[in-house]
């Protein structure tokens, strides 16, 4: 009883804190977005519990550092009723064990549970739940031998679903004050539409070169939009040469003559908002002076008008961890919409 009335204290002081624009309400519980609530059966390290602290401890490669992707803070299923909201929550055990086997049914019901012990399903996600702004993802199997192997083989999936609900929240928040008439000149001036938070700038128009980049200070989050005629019939990594090649032109006239390393490029294929995207993944340095940091770059297929559109992303940041400001740019970045 006495933990109850704790927590539903603790709900009330959060949603008295919610901001509000006009007939809007974003809650989002207070927080890093790069930490993760993790409840198990015991809240400590250790046997199957390091499964899950590896797979979401992921590490990232930033070329100058290496960062861990989200930071755990570990709670007993058994402190469930007395945590407050948080940003994002795993829940983490195998069903009908224990006290996490009860949160679990609790949160994804009867019948998924009868799908997890029937090998069909093993990860959920619950977005809002239990409070709004709240991200809940439940990892589990029919055992402790399948969790194991459900955490080493889902691993990625698990730390994408935490990534997107973060970008979706975090660019939702920073929306809540938006330069629509940045916006609006964009998509007349150059035939693309980008929300732009109030925080961020349009920087710069470089004349015969297309192109524009949305910034942000400090530290730099940088967003450059640009474009090029594309005959062939599709887009993939294949072309990753052309790619390479045009991003190298962009980026050297607008960016101080900022250059790349082939040997710490790496190419994959996915999403991109709404659309397929080659992702290029790099380090840019200045050829003139010492300085340099990550980037992450998309290019998008315009069939309709034969050209690529290149969104890249990067950051410049002595001293900060740069995955967390880069996680904000493609937030931004995501808005990115061909008329």
């Amino acid at each position: 009883m006495k933990s109850g009335f704790l927590t539903a204290a603790l709900l009330i002081c959060v949603v008295l804190l919610v901001p509000s624009c006009g007939n809007r309400a974003i809650f989002v519980p207070p927080g890093s977005y790069s930490t993760i609530v993790l409840v198990t059966e015991s809240g400590e390290p250790g046997g199957r519990n390091d499964y899950i602290i590896k797979a979401l401890q992921h590490p990232i490669d930033y070329y100058s550092k290496l960062e861990i992707q989200f930071r755990l803070r570990m709670i007993s299923a058994y402190d469930f009723d007395r945590e407050p909201p948080t940003k994002n929550m795993v829940i983490y055990g195998v069903v009908r064990e224990g006290r996490t086997g009860q949160l679990i049914e609790n949160f994804i019901g009867t019948n998924s549970v009868r799908k997890v012990l029937e090998g069909k399903s093993h990860v959920f996600k619950r977005m809002d739940y239990p409070v709004k702004g709240q991200l809940t993802v439940i990892v589990t199997a029919s055992s402790p031998e399948m969790l194991r192997i459900v955490t080493d083989e889902k691993g990625q999936l698990i730390r994408d679903i935490i990534e997107t609900a973060n970008r979706e929240r975090l660019r939702a928040n920073l929306l809540l004050r938006e330069n629509t008439e940045a916006a609006r000149d964009l998509k007349i001036k150059y035939g693309f539409a980008m929300r732009i938070p109030d925080d961020y700038k349009v920087n710069r128009d470089w004349g015969d070169l297309p192109g524009i980049e949305i910034m942000r200070d400090y530290p730099h989050r940088g967003i450059t939009i640009s474009w090029h005629s594309w005959d062939k019939k599709t887009l993939a990594t294949a072309d990753s040469t052309m790619l390479y090649d045009f991003r190298s032109k962009v980026v050297y006239r607008i960016h101080d003559k900022e250059v790349m390393r082939p040997e710490l490029v790496s190419w994959s294929f996915g999403e991109f908002g709404p659309y397929n995207a080659v992702r290029m993944d790099g380090y840019w340095e200045s050829s003139v002076d010492m300085y340099g940091g990550p980037f992450i770059c998309f290019f998008i297929h315009d069939r309709v008008r034969a050209k690529i559109w290149m969104v890249d992303c990067l950051v410049y940041a002595p001293g900060f961890n740069k995955h967390t400001l880069l996680r904000e740019a493609i937030a931004v970045a995501e808005s990115f919409r061909m008329n």
